[in-house]
This record gives C-alpha cells, structure tokens and sequence, in this order.
C-alpha cells in the first residue's frame, strides 16, 4: 500500500510505525507495548493500519515530525497547547480560592463551579481533564492546590515578620468537635514604623495537653516557620495552670530556653472569669439568670408563642428579634473588632440582660389573649394588669 510506504515498514517482528517509534508517544493509558510501537502487527489487515492512524500516540508523532520538517522546535509546536493548559491549571486556582475566601465546601463545590465555568464560555477547563482518571478535581490534587494558595498567602507576611523589629506569640489551647486537642498560635510584630500587626501562625494537633507537648509544638512552628526566636519578646496566654504553672508551665519552659521572652496574661480574661464567679454568688444575679434562661426556652419551644412576639414588636415599632440565651458567653460580636475575648465576654452578657429586658419590657404590653394589639387597644387582660 504505497500511502503507507512514508511511515510503515515490514520486519520479521511484524509492521511497525516508523514516526512513532523515533518520537516515542508517552502512554496515557491502556498497556504499556502498544501496537505499531513496541509490538509489530503480524495481522496485514488495512483497517487496523488506518486505527493506527486515528490513534493518539500517530497524531502525536505527526504532529512532532510536522514541526521539525517545518523547522519549529517542539516547544514551539506545543506552545498554544502549554498556554492553554496554563490558564486552565491558573482558573482552577482561582475557582478553588473563591471557595474558600467564601468559606464553601471546597471538596464538594469545586467541580460543580468547574462544570459551571464551562457552561458559562470557560472551554479551556477542558484541558484539566487528561482522561477518566486525571480531571484536577479529585480530593488529593484540591488538598495540594490548597497547600500552594497557602504558601503564597503566607510566605510574604511571614517576610515581614522576619524582618520585624520585636515579635510577640499569643496561645490557646482547644478541642475541636473530634475531641482532638489543637494548639492556636498568633503572632504580632512590629514593622519599621512601629505599627502592631496581629495575624494567624498555625493550628497543630496535640496529642495530649500537657506542658511539654504544648513547648514542643511551639518549638516546633517557630522553627519550621524560621522565625527570629532572638527577637521573641512576649508570650500572651489565657491564664490556665498549664500556661503558667511556676514548676513546669509552658510560659516557664519558654522562658528558659528564651530569655528575653515576657509572660503576659489576659487580663480581660481574668476579669470576665472573676465576674462570672462573682456573680455566682450573688443570689440576685442567679435569680435572673434562672428568669432569662427561662424567658428564652419560653419562646423557642413555640412557634405561636415566638410569632406572637414578633407580631407585637412589629406594632410597637420595634425590631424582629428573638430572644437571646443567656449563659457566660465570650463570643467576639461581629460588629465589635476585638482582640480580647473577655471584654466581648462582658459586651455579650450585657447584650443579653439588654435583651431580656426588652423581652420583659415587651410581654408587658402583650395581651394574654395572644392579640398583637397594646393594652390600650384590646379590651381582654394583659400581663401588666395581672
């Protein structure tokens, strides 16, 4: 067959492809010893000739030698190809970062907002998919995407911590919802005008709460972050005996193996913690407490009850609200940029007494015939008269 004679020839091994086997096709998928290249076809048959042609590995020979006769190297060649595959590899980035400055789903949402991106004209997302089995979108490759978008988020403040003048490190011990305990690192450094900066270091799993543990965690993220420990000047800590145990506490063991380090507890923290056990022993404050928790599971195991509340602070002008828990929260309101959790602690609790004594102030102006209607208006009893 003379079309063949430019790339076909015949040995005692069989036919074999003579492109294909100077440019050595990589195997994406299916056996390693491909016909034609590695394995010589004994069946002189014209259609499995012309399947070899339509294959991928032939298209990619001739697309090889096409460039070589026509004096473009092969990175020439493939250039559109490279920047195409580039700005797909740069969209999903982009895809799985909006993710996750919007605090979505990542492992579920991405390939949903992938397929979307091509609905909407992004056909270059085509090129993440190199088969069945390699599409950019499994859990593994999102995790080490992940990983990547971190170390450029971290690596320029981590510069300028680095070339700060004076750093400080603020701790806390948690539990997440596995029952793990985490160890919550901060730092706050000075630039060169002397402005504080507050951001997050890292969060490692402990394997147990004990000081040592905690030390070697912190050893750990200072050296693994290349922090300047010679201008590690203060330690800030909520005030727990772990922390700040005199024998073996944390602030202790840093405090040896760094001396210039200061140990700092929350005051706020202190403060809230013995206003708390201040009140406990105030039978007053116990009582309305008892009142306010009371008030709140009044509402909330009733819709009519809870509708009828908003009916009558619709009337009287009030706002839709519901009414508040009442417990020793130290919750950080939104609205309030704190950087203390024992004073939003205090903002909280008043926040709360604020709202019962909306509540109380409101249900006295409720019929008890559950009308929406002040007293003046309905002529049954209300709570006020009673």
């Amino acid at each position: 067959m003379p079309q063949f004679n430019n790339w076909l020839y015949l040995t005692q091994h069989g036919m074999f492809c003579r492109m294909c086997r100077q440019h050595k096709p990589p195997v994406k998928k299916g056996p390693l010893k491909r016909a034609f290249i590695e394995v010589g076809i004994l069946v002189f048959r014209k259609d499995y000739i012309e399947r070899h042609i339509s294959s991928e590995p032939h298209q990619y020979s001739v697309k090889h030698q096409v460039s070589l006769a026509s004096g473009y190297s092969v990175m020439q060649a493939f250039e559109p190809t490279v920047i195409m595959e580039h700005e797909a590899v740069i969209g999903g980035f982009k895809c799985l970062y909006w993710l996750v400055k919007n605090e979505m789903a990542h492992h579920t949402n991405y390939p949903k907002l992938l397929s979307l991106a091509q609905l909407l004209g992004c056909d270059y997302f085509e090129k993440l998919k190199v088969d069945q089995r390699n599409n950019y979108q499994s859990h593994r490759i999102v995790d080490e995407m992940l990983e990547i978008l971190a170390q450029i988020v971290e690596l320029p403040i981590l510069q300028e911590i680095r070339s700060s003048q004076a750093i400080s490190l603020e701790v806390d011990e948690t539990t997440d919802v596995s029952i793990s305990r985490q160890l919550d690192l901060h730092v706050r450094h000075l630039d060169k005008e002397g402005c504080v900066f507050n951001h997050f270091l890292d969060l490692v799993t402990l394997e147990d709460g004990k000081a040592d543990s905690v030390v070697a965690a912190i050893k750990s993220v200072l050296q693994k972050k290349e922090l300047p420990v010679d201008r590690l000047y203060g330690l800030g800590t909520d005030g727990a005996a772990v922390m700040t145990g005199r024998l073996n506490g944390v602030a202790k063991q840093l405090t040896d193996s760094f001396p210039k380090l200061v140990s700092v507890v929350c005051a706020a923290q202190r403060l809230a913690l013995a206003c708390k056990d201040a009140s406990n022993a105030v039978r007053y404050m116990a009582n309305f407490r008892n009142h306010l928790q009371e008030l709140h599971l009044f509402f909330r195991n009733s819709a009519n009850r809870s509708a009828t509340l908003r009916s009558a602070a619709t009337t009287l002008g009030g706002e839709r609200y519901k009414v508040a828990i009442a417990g020793p929260s130290r919750s950080k309101p939104p609205e309030e940029p704190s950087s203390c959790a024992g004073c939003s602690g205090r903002r909280s609790e008043h926040k709360e007494v604020f709202s019962g004594q909306r509540s109380i102030h409101l249900l006295c102006h409720i019929p008890l015939c559950g009308c929406p209607l002040p007293s003046g208006r309905c002529a049954a009893p209300h709570s006020n008269a009673v």
